[in-house]
């Protein structure tokens, strides 16, 4: 008997691993522990010891979880619990991760973002908002009339509800994968290319340009300088006190409290007819409007 079927026998006796739609139902379950930083970075090691796991997976389950359409793919697998899969890019994300003060942050929805005229994929970006704002009803996330009138498939209604978000002091955090090794420059001139032409398109007076140009140099020098692995994480944390602070694999790189640079930076993602990741917007779209229905 090969190693493969033993294997598979071994795992047709255990409890199967379940590929829901990312929904309410899917994240109510309760949290057993916080995730520590490792949690949040899948290590090459962690990927090695579990690939026999997978790939026994994926010749049981026919690989089922990769045709669910727009919805986030949610394993409730007890080798890699609380994972969310993006389903083109194949990048799994934490459900969970550590707000400012220790609380669970919980991811809303993450696309993968590509060169346009290239389609080559880039990195995997994820919205992350703390689980109690998302939770409660009267929480200023779910309080705000943007947000109960939101229509995912109105572009407009959408971008109303993302401005206000965005606006609104409560905790947001972007978490960005790379798909393939990559390092800061790299990510940080696309950054900076994006906000440079944002500047322009909302023909900003002289006094407001020349506050958007300092803070796209105080973020620029916010970039880490050196590579960024697959297994890394790149964070975009804002605070409801308006402070950005970049950080990788946990290590704050630094902060500014540039308010348009704050927005912007959000804004991209979430706002136009061409964000940065129509994936992603789409995705969290879907991750609202999957709130409003509970």
């Amino acid at each position: 008997m090969s190693a493969a079927t033993r294997t598979i026998r071994l795992l047709a006796k255990q409890q199967p691993v379940r590929f829901v739609s990312f929904h309410s139902a899917a994240v109510r379950a309760p949290i057993r522990q916080h995730l520590s930083r490792s949690a949040a970075v899948t290590t090459t090691r962690d990927q090695n010891r579990w690939k026999p796991w997978m790939l026994a997976t994926a010749a049981t389950a026919g690989m089922l979880s990769w045709q669910l359409g727009h919805s986030l793919v949610y394993s409730d697998s007890p080798a890699k619990p609380n994972t969310v899969i993006d389903k083109d890019s194949k990048v799994e994300f934490p459900l969970y991760i550590p707000s400012e003060d220790g609380s669970p942050a919980r991811l809303l929805g993450l696309g993968v973002r590509k060169i346009t005229f290239l389609k080559v994929q880039v990195y995997v970006v994820g919205l992350y908002i703390k689980a109690s704002d998302l939770d409660d009803h009267n929480s200023r996330f779910r309080a705000l009339p943007e947000v109960q009138k939101f229509q995912r498939t109105d572009q407009q209604s959408a971008d109303i509800a993302f401005r206000a978000i965005v606006q609104t002091p409560i905790e947001l955090i972007l978490r960005i994968q790379p798909v393939r090794n990559t390092n800061g420059p790299h990510l940080r001139d696309g950054f900076i290319r994006n906000l440079t032409q944002a500047a322009k398109e909302q023909k900003l007076s002289d006094i407001e340009n020349e506050e958007a140009m300092q803070g796209i140099m105080e973020l620029k020098n916010l970039f880490p300088k050196g590579k960024i692995n697959t297994n890394q994480a790149l964070l975009f944390h804002r605070t409801p006190d308006g402070t950005l602070t970049v950080q990788l694999d946990g290590e704050a790189l630094g902060s500014t409290r540039n308010t348009w640079v704050i927005e912007n930076v959000f804004f991209g993602y979430l706002q136009g007819e061409h964000p940065i990741s129509e994936k992603a917007r789409d995705s969290i779209a879907e991750g609202i409007q999957n709130l409003l229905l509970q």
